[in-house]
Parts: C-alpha cells; structure tokens; sequence
C-alpha cells in the first residue's frame, strides 16, 4: 500500500471508537475489580455495571456516554480520596461529555456517531496523557529517587523480584540501573509519543512499562493504559484488522462466534448479574472473604496478562512488518486539536500536576512512587524551585504524640507528620477520640475530639473537597510512598 494510497482510505472513526470504547471499559473492571472498593448496593459498583455492557455493546454511543456519566459521579463522590489514575480518567471523563454536549448542539440536525466524537476527542486525550506523563516523569528528579536506600523505584523492584523468587540481582549496581533507567524512560516518553518519527517506540515503551507495572501488581492504572496508547495508533486500525481478519481464517472464525454470543440481548444481563454476584459475595461474605478477594485478583491478574498479550499479538500482526518498510510505514495519529478552546483540558491536567510544587494537596497529583517531598522545610526537587510554592497548606505540620485513634497511633510510632489540613479533617470524621499532638511549638491535649471546639469542625467544605494531603515522614524515611 502506497502512502497515496493510503492517504486516500477514509478514516473508519466510528471501528476506532467501538476499539476505545471496548477498552475503556477494561480500564474500569480491572480498576474495580483489583482494589474492590465496590459493593452491590453502593456508586461504586454502577461504572462497572455499565463498562459491561459497553464491552457488550462497544458501538453504542449512549452506552458509552452512560458509562462515563457514571464513572465522573463516583469520582465526584468519592472526591478528595481519588487515587492519581482515578482522577485523570475522571478529567477525561469531563472532556468526553463536554465535548458530546457541543457536538449535540452542532448535529442537531443529525444523529451524533461515536465516530464524530472520537474524531474531535481523540487528539485532547493526547495531549493530556503527554501532559501526565510528563508531570509524573518530572516528579521523579528529586535527590531521594536517586538514592537507593530510599528510592521508591528500588522497593517496586524489590517487589517483582521477590514475587519473581529472589531471580533479579539485589547488587547496588542493579539498583542504580533500575533508579536511572526508570528515571531515563519516565522522561524519555513523552517526547518519544510527541514526535511522529518515534512514536512507534513511544507506544511499544509505554506498553512494556505498563506491562511490568501490572505484572508488579499496579494493574488498575495499567489496564487504562492501553486505551489512552491505542489513541497515539495510527487511525488506520480498524481497517487493519479487517484486513487482518480477511487473511486469517481462525481470526474470522473466532470473531465471528464472539460475535454472534455476544449480540443475544441476554449477553448484557448476565454479565451484570455475574458481577453482581461477585460484589455481593464480596460484601458480604457469603463465602470467606479474604479467599473471594485474591480469587477476584488472580483472576484479573491472569486476565490482564492475556488482555496485554492479546493486544501485543494483534498490532504486531497488523503493524510489525510495515514499522519497518518507509513506502508502507503507516502516518501516526495527528495532535492537532480541532479547536483552542479544548486546549482547557490538559491545562486542567497541568494544574493539577502542579498542585505539590505550589503549596496545595500531594495526593492525586501524578506524584506517584517518586519520593517526592515538598512539605515543610524538606524540598527536594532538583528542577523545580521552592520559591513556586505560593500557598502553605502543607507547612503547618503536626506531630502527634499519643492518640487512641489507630490511624494517629500509627503516625505515632512511626514518628510521621500529617499537614493541619488533613489533621483536622480526619479527627473530625473520626468518632470520638483523645488525642495529645504538636503544632509548631505547642503541645495540645484532647480529650474528646467531639467536644474540641477546633476538632470537632472539619476544614472549609470547598478546599475539603478537593484537596487531599500525603503523610508526611521525615528524610531519612521517605521510602515508598504512593
């Protein structure tokens, strides 16, 4: 195939949106199902409830759009507690339904496809991913990461290696590989996936990345992962596969039968029920709960493997002879964004990036297992300078002494600092509790958190709903942190 013949196919959006749409929904079953944070009587169990039945129904636009509704209004309530993957498909999912709403309005003389709104949205989500990625990256160059007593990339390979059986060399000089190369490789992504010429490494990086992550046991963010990379291929891919069908013959056959089961209008339900039946087994332990829960995640965990393995196989079958001929070499996704005014969306991603470095929270803000520390006195970012701090949230440290709160017992023991902020916000929602703590250099007791008329009120509901504040441990001990 020529590239003016190729220049010449249509773009098939609405195959390319059934592919994201299907994929997405992966993202929020692996995410649900790994940290079984859902019970059948709780929001949390309605994304998933939908993600079935747009893995069943992939082209419906209304499927998808239902799905997303129901996947921003459990972050919404779940807000400030939000993990960083969490809250970044969350923002996507504000894009997905902004960006219908003004294609609705466009195409009302029309029926809106998915395909037309793919088409408009697809670059955004770019755009957005290279902006996470570059923020997650950056958090990394911090002096911690770099030291491998403390570097949070070493206790992540120290976990594979242990669920490896001791197979990978714990000599200080495989520590300093895996601190440089993981640095190296965060950074160097987001310029492989920007340039056209690289982007092929990019995808197969960022894949092999995500790929380790979950085998390491990080599968929620990972299973997204390959919905947001399956954005940076070439939009040529439903017509690949069609080709790729037409040459194989036990593809098409397969196809075919999946298809045909999953076209039965029961096919939704009964995935539904299925999952619903889990999540009450779950809840409530109708059989030993701990035993349903690592079954829940052995079985994703095989699922995932399959699921990367599969996707692997189908684009080297479709792509991995062409990467490497120039005449056939397919043109990679464009960034250019059909309109300025959606540029809002990865600066709403940066903003909340940027959030650690200018005084506000330290959760959910990309920062991931980089070791980073802005609180206090203990910046430790080699680029970026303290003096960006222009709010001072996570400088009003507290040092608690003796609690009969668990949470605050822990932080006790292990001589951990938790911001004011976060302080106040837990002691408020706790029942009632005794607490002795140190706040610069007063020393406060508590008998009653209920009665104390600053602790029994929690922080402004504004910031409280937005801001969420990572514990805070002293130098010397800032290992792993999420």
């Amino acid at each position: 195939m020529s590239e003016e013949h190729q220049a010449e196919q249509p773009v098939d959006y609405a195959g390319q949106f059934a592919i994201f749409a299907f994929l997405m929904a992966c993202g929020i079953l692996f995410h649900q199902s790994i940290l079984s944070d859902w019970n059948p009587l709780s929001h949390q169990i309605l994304p998933s409830l939908a993600a079935l039945v747009v893995v069943s129904r992939p082209k419906s636009l209304v499927a998808f759009l239902v799905m997303i509704a129901a996947h921003l209004a459990s972050v919404m309530i779940d807000l400030p507690y939000v993990v960083n993957h969490w809250i970044f498909v969350g923002v996507m999912d504000v894009a997905i339904l902004l960006t219908a709403a003004i294609l609705y309005l466009q195409h009302r003389t029309s029926r809106l496809t998915g395909g037309d709104l793919l088409q408009v949205l697809a670059p955004v989500i770019r755009w957005s991913v290279l902006c996470m990625y570059t923020f997650a990256a950056l958090a990394k160059l911090n002096s911690d990461f770099f030291k491998p007593e403390l570097s949070a990339a070493v206790s992540l390979y120290g976990e594979l290696s242990h669920k490896l059986g001791g197979l990978l060399p714990q000599e200080t000089w495989a520590f300093y590989l895996v601190i440089w190369g993981t640095a190296a490789l965060e950074c160097s992504l987001p310029f492989l996936l920007s340039i056209r010429k690289t982007r092929w490494i990019g995808i197969a990086l960022a894949f092999s990345f995500h790929f380790a992550m979950g085998v390491s046991g990080f599968i929620p963010f990972s299973g997204f992962a390959v919905a947001f990379l399956f954005l940076f291929l070439p939009e040529d891919v439903p017509a690949r596969f069609a080709k790729l069908r037409d040459d194989t013959r036990w593809l098409d056959k397969s196809c075919i039968a999946i298809e045909r089961v999953f076209r039965n209008p029961a096919m939704p339900i009964t995935l539904c029920l299925a999952w619903f039946l889990v999540a009450c087994a779950r809840s409530y332990a109708w059989l030993p709960p701990d035993q349903v829960r690592m079954a829940v995640i052995r079985v994703s965990q095989l699922l995932f493997a399959l699921y990367y393995g599969g996707v692997a196989f189908f684009v080297w079958k479709m792509y991995g002879r062409t990467l490497f001929d120039p005449v056939d070499q397919p043109r990679p996704a464009s960034l250019k964004l059909a309109s300025i005014s959606l540029a809002i969306v990865p600066l709403v991603v940066i903003l909340n990036a940027l959030c650690p470095y200018i005084g506000l929270k330290t959760e959910s803000s990309f920062t991931m297992y980089s070791n980073l520390q802005t609180e206090g006195n203990q910046w430790n970012h080699l680029l970026m300078p303290e003096a960006m701090k222009v709010f001072h949230w996570q400088d009003d440290l507290v040092s608690i002494i003796d609690s009969t709160y668990p949470p605050f017992q822990h932080a006790a023991k292990e001589d951990i600092r938790l911001t004011w902020f976060e302080f106040q916000r837990q002691a408020s929602e706790a029942d009632s509790i005794a607490v002795t703590y140190r706040r610069g250099d007063n020393v406060y007791e508590v008998a009653d958190s209920k009665t104390d008329p600053v602790l029994s009120h929690p922080p402004e509901a504004y910031w409280g709903k937005w801001m969420w504040f990572r514990e805070v441990p002293h130098p010397e001990k800032n290992t792993i942190r999420h």
